[in-house]
């Protein structure tokens, strides 16, 4: 792996409303390992090789590569290979997405034991060693959609190692257009509410109203898009009586009417001609 760093003044704009990287960089080998220091941004650190340590205000841990953590911006840290070194991969970057991520659970837990696919970190990196290169705009919208893209890559990795949706959760999606109160959700799953809120927050992130919510509202996107049953019916189907209520809930949520969400998405089949 060669080594190579670069730094990238912030692009406020890219910050303000989104993310923008301020540098990023691999290395291998005996590294120095960082005494106990605070970052004003935050950090993602990939360790493909070797082992270490990691040790912040909550907890001492080892790094035995496959594994990446977090580091957050205003927390003290202090992390670094053994004996035997590590090969590192680093990006730094800011923005209020950050925010949004961390809203999102993305960063639980700040240590995970697991790696990235190899050609999609090797492929995240070579694009943010070229972008962080460059001077202009581009070249930070590019590298700030690396940022994203390896965000994204840690999710879905730590989705993939983990257990399957749980039958509580599944329970509450499957059920999702009936008109149940969590007790009588949690009852179905077998589960108390207390278990079922705890399972539901751990595997979405959210309540199991916010749950319910999404699920009839994706739901009746699909079919609005995707049928030509009337907005009565769409709503029926996912569990409202009152297409009124629908409506302006939708409206709410989706951010346009039903009727206008589908004259933007519904796309008809032309019927085919023959002779």
């Amino acid at each position: 792996m060669d080594r190579w760093a670069n730094y990238v003044p912030p692009a406020r704009s890219l910050r303000d409303t989104s993310l923008t990287c301020l540098g990023a960089g691999e290395q291998a080998g005996h590294l120095t390992a960082t005494g106990r220091r605070t970052l004003p941004v935050h950090a993602l650190v990939v360790v493909t090789s070797g082992r270490g340590r990691y040790r912040d205000v909550e907890r001492d841990v080892d790094v035995v590569a496959p594994a990446w953590f977090w580091l957050f911006p205003g927390r003290w840290h202090a992390y670094g290979p053994g004996p035997d070194g590590w090969s590192e991969h680093w990006v730094l970057f800011d923005g209020v997405a950050a925010r949004g991520y961390a809203a999102h659970t993305a960063w639980d837990p700040p240590v995970h034991a697991g790696g990235l696919p190899a050609e999609e970190l090797a492929a995240c990196f070579e694009g943010l060693r070229a972008a962080t290169a460059g001077a202009g705009l581009r070249d930070q919208l590019v590298a700030a959609s690396l940022v994203h893209r390896l965000v994204g890559a840690t999710v879905s990795a730590r989705a993939a190692a983990g257990e399957p949706t749980t039958s509580a959760v599944q329970a509450v999606i499957d059920a999702a257009a009936e008109p149940l109160s969590v007790a009588q959700r949690a009852a179905r799953a077998g589960v108390s509410p207390d278990r079922l809120r705890a399972e539901v927050r751990a595997e979405t992130g959210l309540t199991p109203h916010e749950l319910v919510l999404r699920t009839r509202l994706a739901t009746a996107q699909q079919l609005l898009a995707g049928s030509d049953l009337d907005v009565g019916a769409v709503a029926a189907r996912v569990g409202y009586d009152d297409p009124a209520y629908f409506s302006r809930l939708f409206a709410r949520r989706v951010g346009a009417p039903p009727s206008e969400f589908r004259r933007q998405q519904h796309r008809s089949v032309a019927p085919t001609r023959t002779g």
